[in-house]
């Protein structure tokens, strides 16, 4: 693979399973290959209830305060740009950041994701 892209999709497995996928990906990409990825910031989802960290990364998110979603996810957290940047090693860092979706009525709290962009 040259391009590898990760949207709102990688912070669903446990830490384990991430690490693995993470040297999975890096083992079969080319040589100069692309990773695009994003992870949930700790500051996401702050007005859901949310649960302690497990032992697996995974907290359970639940209780929508807009109603629009039921039932529970299980999301691994990013703290900060550090952590970021060591979840994808082996790859090299070539860009990181954050956004923030727009939320005119902040009727369910932040979003905020981390991007991160790498290199093999």
């Amino acid at each position: 693979m040259d391009l590898i892209l990760a949207n709102q999709s990688l912070y669903y497995l446990p830490f384990e399973s991430f690490k693995q996928t993470i040297q999975e990906l890096y083992d079969i990409s080319n040589e100069g290959a692309i990773i695009f990825a994003t992870m949930m910031s700790e500051k996401g989802y702050s007005m859901y209830e949310r649960g302690e960290a497990m032992e697996n990364g995974l907290c359970e998110v639940k209780g929508c305060p807009s109603g629009r979603l039921s039932g529970s996810s299980f999301i691994r957290f990013t703290k900060d740009i550090e952590e970021l940047k060591e979840d994808f090693k082996p790859f090299k860092p070539l860009f990181w950041g954050d956004y923030e979706l727009i939320n005119l009525y902040n009727f369910e709290g932040s979003v905020q994701h981390f991007i991160y962009i790498g290199q093999k």
